[in-house]
Parts: C-alpha cells; sequence; structure tokens
C-alpha cells in the first residue's frame, strides 16, 4: 500500500485559532494535501463546530484541493466519553467528507478506568461505524503505563472490537513511553492504517523513557496530565529530520508492512516560523514514505 504524507493542523493551531481560513492556505501553499483537523480552536476553547459552518469548510477544501483525512475530536479530560455529543459531530463532518473521527487521547491511568473507557470507546465506535465513519484512538505515552504483566494500551486493544476502534499511532510518544514504535505496529496489523510523525530533540529536558522516569520518583499517582507537566519541556520535539528520531529505518519496516496509509506531519515543536518549519517536514517525510 502506497503511504500518503500529510499534517495535523494542530501543528500549527495558534495561526488556526487566530485565522482559521488563512492558514489553510498557507498549509495548502507549504505543499500539503492530506489534512487532518482539530476540532478545538486552542485560542478560545471553544468548538469549531459552532463557530465555522461546515459549508464554509467544505467550500475551502475543494477550492484549495485539500483531502480532509480526519479530525481530532473528543472529551475534555475527566469527562464521560459518551457525553459527547457524538451525532452532531458526524452529521457535520460527513458534510466535508471526513470519516475518520480521531479521539485525541484518553485519559486513564489504572485499569479500572482503561476497563471503563474501552468500554464506551466500543459504544462510540459502533455508533460510528453504523453513520459511516471509523472511531479511532490516539496515543501519547500514559497509555504503556504497566499494570501488572500488561500495559494500559494492551489492555485497550484486547477489550474493543477492531470493527469498532482502531489506533493512530504517534511514534515519537511510543518511543518516549519506552517502546518500540514497529512492535506496536506489528500488534495492531490492520488496525493502525494512519500515524502520526515528530521528530525527538537531542537535548531533552528531561528523560528520554517518561514511564521510567515515573518510576523512579514513584510517581504512579500522577494523573496524565501531570505527567506531561513534570516531565515534557518546549523543546523537546523540533522539526523532522534534525531530532533523534531513525526515519530510515523505521519507514522500511513499515512499507513493509503494508497496512500504514497516511503518514501525518505533528510539529510540536517550537519554531520563529511554523509555515516554513511544515513545509521543510513535508520534503522530510517525503523521502521516506
Amino acid at each position: 500500500m502506497t503511504i500518503e504524507a500529510g499534517i495535523n493542523i494542530f501543528s500549527v493551531y495558534r495561526e488556526l485559532g487566530e485565522d482559521y481560513f488563512g492558514t489553510l492556505e498557507k498549509v495548502a501553499a507549504a505543499g500539503y494535501v492530506n489534512i487532518e483537523l482539530i476540532g478545538f480552536n486552542m485560542k478560545s476553547f471553544t468548538r469549531y463546530i459552532d463557530e465555522i459552518p461546515m459549508e464554509a469548510v467544505r467550500d475551502k477544501f475543494r477550492e484549495l484541493g485539500l483531502n480532509a483525512v480526519a479530525v481530532h475530536e473528543g472529551t475534555m479530560p475527566g469527562q464521560e466519553l459518551i457525553s459527547h455529543d457524538w451525532d452532531s459531530l458526524m452529521k457535520y463532518y460527513a458534510g466535508i467528507g471526513c470519516q475518520r473521527i480521531v479521539l485525541p487521547s484518553v485519559w486513564i491511568k489504572d485499569r479500572e478506568d482503561t476497563l471503563k473507557a474501552a468500554e464506551q470507546m466500543n459504544s462510540i465506535g459502533k455508533k460510528m461505524k453504523d453513520g459511516g465513519f471509523q472511531f479511532y484512538l490516539h496515543n501519547h505515552a500514559h497509555e504503556f503505563k504497566t499494570v501488572g504483566d500488561q500495559t494500559l494500551f494492551d489492555l485497550i486493544l484486547e477489550n474493543t472490537d477492531p470493527s469498532y476502534v482502531k489506533f493512530e499511532i504517534d511514534m515519537a510518544w511510543v518511543v518516549r513511553a519506552g517502546i518500540d514504535p514497529i512492535h506496536v505496529l506489528e500488534k495492531l496489523g490492520d488496525r493502525c492504517d494512519i500515524v502520526h510523525q515528530k521528530d525527538i530533540s537531542n537535548n531533552l529536558s528531561g528523560q528520554l523513557n517518561i514511564m521510567e522516569a515515573m518510576q523512579q520518583g514513584s510517581e504512579e499517582g500522577l494523573e496524565p496530565f501531570q505527567i506531561y507537566q513534570k516531565h515534557i519541556g518546549p523543546g523537546d520535539f523540533v522539526d523532522l529530520g534534525t531530532g533523534r528520531f531513525d526515519f530510515a529505518a523505521v519507514y522500511e519496516q513499515i512499507r513493509a508492512m503494508g497496512h500504514v496509509r497516511y503518514a501525518l506531519v505533528e510539529n510540536e515543536g517550537e519554531s520563529e516560523d511554523k509555515f516554513g518549519s511544515i513545509r521543510k517536514d513535508l520534503t522530510v517525510l517525503q523521502q521516506y514514505v
């Protein structure tokens, strides 16, 4: 299967919150066609579907020749997954031809949390499948916390229906959990056809392996958002090709596996010229897909 490059537009979330359509134009000018949208305006903490008519987004995508690969939508930390208005989301995104809805993160810290979340993801995933959508979970690092003889991620995998719940693997976060992303992708098989691509700085503010740092500091009780506040610095992620991620080795194996369809840039690094950074990111990524 051919892998297509694209971008999660969270990469330019500040710019998006200030000028939604102007940002789309600049992302398209940077060479991107495949776009993963985000549901929240990170500047005002409001929902874009409440601010921008679906028809306006649809028409801008058509004008620019963009493909809405997926969208990140979900609840705020502490809210029940099933409490979200998934029906309204499906109606909105169906209008722009975006039929993959990705939960950006699941805020779990123990077995009980995880099994409850898995049950709710199955319910949401069934609703979406019945409506012509596919539901995904995007990972960070905390899902790979070990409980007993397995990780929370393994619990999610075992307790969700493959036809209802797929996975969008953020490979840099997997690395920061101390795990080989290829191992995770092999385990998932065709349950993962989208990956996120960041690069990891050679000069981290703390340890590379966040889970190991937590264990050493006896921090097992931390809430997930506290983990990132303590162990992730603003310079930990950098432009693609300037850090420590082994693109050549990883993508050689991904291409051989054959089930990944999209590799999406997610540029979380600090940059004086974000649009210049994402333009370079696309050039780097296209060398490997």
